[in-house]
């Protein structure tokens, strides 16, 4: 399969988890204006810990969890942090994409979608942007952390909230993760940053 045969699979799948989960209908109606962009495949270490345990899927996600495995080779890798801040390792079992977005495979600017893989045993550090976010499970389960509100064990299916500008982390224990996240508002283009 061709990187576009097989972006565009994944776009179509990543818009059936949309339709099927209420929070993700409520947060954000799913782009009309959606165009290719061609953007170049760069790949990350990343993808062999994604290729080799992407996670456990429901029957609901599995059909996504297979197309994110399938593009994940096609796909533009990438990391917004650096080494000092979150570590070698962290850095060679993590990674994330933008599917659709001001700067994604796919080109709009009403909405960023995004794909997200850590492994196991991961500890992803206090962070915050400006973009309202809602993490949806694809495959794996973690600790998701909000401050001031109550931790979360999420897996396939369930969905996170985190507001603009709120302090969030994530941990990683014995099963890697992989998310399909929602960005709404301003400051779409922008990378998450380490909090203070």
């Amino acid at each position: 399969m061709s990187g576009r045969a097989a972006l565009t699979h994944l776009l179509e799948a990543a818009r059936d988890w949309h339709e099927a989960l209420p929070e993700f209908r409520a947060f954000a109606t799913w782009p009309e204006d959606l165009r290719w962009a061609d953007r170049p495949a760069h790949a990350l270490p990343v993808i062999d810990h994604l290729t080799r345990d992407p996670g456990h899927a429901s029957d609901q996600s599995q059909p996504l969890r297979d197309a994110l495995v399938a593009a994940a080779p096609h796909v533009e890798w990438r990391h917004s942090y650096t080494e000092a801040e979150v570590g070698r390792d962290f850095l060679n079992r993590f990674g994330w994409f933008e599917l659709a977005g001001p700067s994604g495979h796919f080109l709009t600017q009403s909405l960023r979608v995004t794909v997200g893989y850590w492994g196991p045993g991961l500890d992803y550090g206090w962070h915050e942007h400006l973009p309202e976010e809602l993490y949806s499970v694809v495959s794996g389960r973690a600790l998701f952390h909000l401050r001031n509100a109550p931790d979360l064990m999420l897996e396939p299916g369930q969905t996170r909230f985190h507001p603009a500008n709120a302090p969030h982390a994530m941990t990683t224990l014995t099963d890697p993760i992989l998310t399909l996240v929602l960005w709404r508002g301003a400051g779409l283009g922008d990378d998450p940053r380490m909090s203070q």
